[in-house]
């Protein structure tokens, strides 16, 4: 890859909605029976699977909209006029717009928080790939009587050998480049989901054994899987963290947005909606046919992890536990890379790194720039290249957009726009650069970041070595820290951010973008006061 094009968008659409999927779709999906069984599958339980992809899909939007306004101030002070600045990668990350949108003491937090939920994510993957190999290994090395489930020596030994094939992929410099990954990924994750509606439909047409329970009330769950309302507030409370995890991203959607071309208002809401909607359709598939295979189980319940309902001698399941395997395996570089990151600019800001990222700078420098290649658009050219095609219909956009900065995050508008639009756009202008550099925060570095992505990525997995289940990590977790990352921090960051005054420095009209912008506001304060009581 020629030296230039990292440092500028390289990212489709197909290759941002893969990776968004990638990170939110995976192991998490196997607890929506679970959460369908408790909360009334046939009614109660889609409407919230519904109401959360809402909400997790504004929560995008408003995590975008901040991060683009947490760079803001950065790019007005560049006064570079090199027209290909116009295409570089955006530098917007989830500390940075926390620290601009509360203060220092912000990006500390928001840094740690995202970092433990990233680490212990990866470690909790560790533990659930190793889960899922045991019966593979076990029919290779016998483990010592009375083992049961949990380390061994044999089973860590296959988790660590699955954890060296992959880490290669942990040192990449950006997401899409593994935009293969997720889509194999999803073709994994997808077989699973079938595997298990498979079981269910032969369970509900009679083809599957079904267990005699010991007494009447589990008698009828068994025999009336099927139910429209739940049975008390306490499983929806219960059930309520199980649909937000499933939905949890928040942590590479700044990444991918920095890498995707021409991120115009239209596109953003097309990677968002194409990557959310699918995932909830296959959600809430697996949702319904796996709580419905209650009907097959002992006591009438469903597991946390619904591939524990199987039998173990079921061939089925043994193809659901590998492509679970291929999942998670491909999933790791979604966790390592957001953690690895956020601990290069850390080491970054030392002296020892601002060293290395000034030796890796004197290194680059001394290579020819060729520009040939640098502009991109959706459409091959005669010359097999692509190339951004800024239309100007979408710079019109810009104008009724509540947040004009949405639609164009780093592209001058007068370079584009047509002379008699230009009047109408003084406003928008007045806010952004011509272009802007790329900030040296130590990503750059392919020594920080191989030694970061070690770091973080073997850590987890020793840790994950001594840890006898999956619940100890999700319980250290909790829905605390996930509910506080995708929800409260982007919410109020867009609030302090897209204030009042730098509304009506953009928007005079006090009509439709007036309304649109009141109705922002008031969706983000519902969500914040709505999150912060399911956080206790």
């Amino acid at each position: 890859m020629p030296r230039q094009d990292e440092n500028f968008r390289q990212g489709t659409i197909s290759s941002a909605r893969f990776n968004l999927l990638s990170s939110m779709v995976g192991g998490g999906s196997l607890s929506l029976p679970l959460a369908f069984h408790q909360t009334g599958n046939m009614f109660m339980a889609p409407i919230l699977l519904v109401i959360t992809s809402v909400l997790a899909q504004q929560s995008i939007y408003f995590l975008v909209k901040a991060g683009i306004y947490s760079t803001e101030r950065r790019d007005m002070s560049d006064n570079h006029n090199d027209p290909l600045d116009n295409d570089k990668k955006g530098t917007a990350s989830y500390e940075n717009m926390a620290s601009q949108a509360f203060g220092a003491k912000a990006r500390v937090l928001s840094s740690v928080l995202v970092f433990a939920c990233c680490f212990f994510g990866t470690a909790g993957y560790a533990v659930l790939l190793r889960d899922m190999l045991e019966p593979l290994v076990d029919s290779v090395v016998v483990p010592p009587e009375g083992t049961g489930g949990g380390p061994t020596f044999s089973r860590n030994l296959a988790m660590l050998t699955v954890i060296l094939i992959v880490s290669p992929l942990c040192i990449m410099k950006n997401l899409t480049a593994l935009k293969n990954v997720g889509a194999a990924s999803m073709a994994s994750v997808l077989t699973v989901g079938l595997c298990v509606a498979y079981r269910s439909i032969e369970c509900q047409l009679g083809f599957t054994e079904q267990h005699d329970n010991d007494n009447s009330d589990n008698k009828e769950n068994s025999e009336s899987s099927m139910q429209a309302f739940p049975s008390s507030m306490k499983m929806v409370l219960d059930a309520v963290p199980l649909f937000i995890s499933s939905y949890i991203c928040h942590f590479n959607v700044l990444p991918i947005h920095n890498e995707l071309r021409c991120p115009t208002s239209d596109r953003v809401t097309q990677w968002v909606r194409t990557s959310m909607w699918p995932a909830t359709l296959f959600y809430y598939v697996i949702g319904l046919t796996g709580s419905l295979y209650a009907k097959c189980t002992p006591n009438g319940e469903i597991q946390g992890n619904i591939l524990l309902d199987f039998d173990e001698d079921d061939p089925l399941l043994l193809l659901g536990r590998m492509c679970l395997a291929m999942t998670i395996t491909l999933a790791f570089p979604m966790l390592v890379i957001p953690a690895r990151d956020i601990l290069v600019r850390a080491v970054a800001g030392t002296r020892c790194g601002r060293r290395i990222i000034a030796k890796s700078a004197r290194k680059s420098s001394l290579a020819p720039l060729d520009v040939s290649d640098a502009m991109f658009s959706d459409d091959e050219g005669p010359n097999g290249l692509t190339e951004v095609q800024f239309e100007h219909m979408e710079v019109a956009q810009a104008t009724h957009l509540e947040e004009p900065l949405l639609a164009m995050e780093n592209r001058s508008i007068t370079n584009t726009a047509p002379v008699a639009m230009r009047d109408n756009l003084d406003e928008f202008d007045e806010n952004r650069s011509t272009s802007r550099s790329i900030e040296q925060d130590g990503t750059d570095s392919r020594l920080l970041r191989i030694a970061a992505a070690l770091s973080v990525f073997w850590s987890a997995a020793i840790i994950a070595c001594s840890v006898s289940s999956i619940d100890v990590v999700w319980d250290l977790l909790g829905s605390s820290f996930s509910i506080m990352m995708a929800f409260i921090i982007p919410c109020g960051a867009y609030l302090k951010l897209a204030g009042r005054k730098r509304f009506f420095n953009q928007v005079s009209d006090g009509g439709a973008s007036f309304r649109k912008w009141m109705v922002s506001r008031t969706l983000a304060w519902i969500m914040v006061i709505g999150f912060i009581p399911l956080m206790i």
